[in-house]
């Protein structure tokens, strides 16, 4: 495929690129062949970027984050580099569609398979800080299902290494804690509160505050009081909506410490073990190797991942594809 075919301007070695998927904020994505990883999601940065740091960095970020994360309940990463003319970044396809998706077609869900999804994501967005990155828009549109029904968090395009967490409103307002809005930093409990907003959304199979503009929404989180987590879903335990409630505390001091903590207090509480095999390895080739251009300065390395910036995307099939297809506000 040709630039002049809707195909990219630039397609690293090993790849064939078989169509366009859609297009993002950051990026265009590609479905692809390489002979080791096998079907894979190509992103190529837009060109934009060269004219806007802002999104440049982003997608940097993007990369070098991914490059740190390697964990069954994480969209694995394969190949890739972060910066010039030769950035990409080379993805896994799940081929079971996207949380979001699921919750659009199903409504709700047997109890026993949304705590099993909560856990899965919570167990990704723990080893996610543990690398000492923050996601900042947890939400089901960013997770991804596998075809044994496993949840994999993805979509790190607005994350950041703790530390450099600016007072920016980053995140999706459905699902943004009280003092984002309030511009303070992002932090590792701002995410946990996301996280309790789709544990939520999940296992009451309706989101806890609803709004149809930023302004009601952030009205919501700052003083709303959400339905009860029994009232909505019925036959909830009672310690479920405790680890629920807790997480999604006004007051930050309130929630939990950890992500690990919420894991552990969730699966707990729920009686249901997660559906991860602990055992089961990680994708081949998972990104802990760097891919370096022949023209880049010795020592220059990069990775890849699953940016989730996407605009009007084509149509597409499922998995990533079809996170890329249809994603919800």
């Amino acid at each position: 495929m040709s630039a002049d075919n809707d195909g990219p301007a630039f397609v690293p070695e090993g790849y064939r690129v078989m169509h366009k998927l859609g297009s993002g904020q950051t990026s265009h994505v590609y479905l692809a062949q390489h002979a080791e990883f096998g079907r894979v999601a190509l992103k190529v940065p837009r060109e934009e970027l060269h004219q806007n740091p802002v999104l440049r960095r982003m997608f940097e970020n993007e990369v070098q984050i991914t490059l740190k994360l390697a964990n069954r309940n994480i969209v694995a990463a394969f190949d890739g580099f972060p910066t010039g003319p030769g950035a990409f970044l080379a993805l896994e396809l799940c081929g079971g569609g996207t949380l979001d998706q699921l919750l659009l077609e199903k409504g709700k869900l047997s109890p026993e398979r949304a705590y099993r999804l909560v856990a899965n994501v919570a167990r990704g967005l723990a080893h996610t800080h543990e690398q000492k990155v923050l996601h900042r828009d947890v939400k089901p549109a960013n997770v991804f299902l596998t075809d044994g029904g496993v949840a994999k968090l993805g979509d790190f395009g607005s994350g950041v290494f703790q530390g450099e967490a600016s007072q920016d409103r980053v995140g999706t307002a459905f699902y943004m804690a009280p003092e984002v809005f309030e511009g303070k930093p992002s932090s590792v409990r701002s995410d946990i509160y996301s996280l309790g907003v789709l544990a939520y959304e999940v296992i009451a199979g309706e989101r806890p505050f609803v709004g149809d503009t930023y302004e009601s929404l952030m009205l919501a989180h700052l003083s709303g009081i959400p339905r009860d987590l029994r009232v909505a879903r019925p036959g909830v335990p009672r310690d479920v909506v405790r680890v629920v409630t807790r997480a999604m505390a006004r007051d930050p001091d309130k929630r939990f410490a950890t992500v690990s903590e919420f894991v552990n207090s969730i699966v707990i509480a729920s009686g249901v073990a997660e559906a991860a095999d602990p055992d089961a390895p990680l994708p081949t080739g998972r990104s802990s190797r760097v891919r370096t251009p022949p023209d880049a300065p010795e020592g220059e390395g990069g990775g890849e991942r699953n940016d989730g910036r996407e605009d009007e995307p084509a149509d597409t099939p499922g998995g990533l594809l079809a996170w890329l297809r249809r994603r919800r506000n």
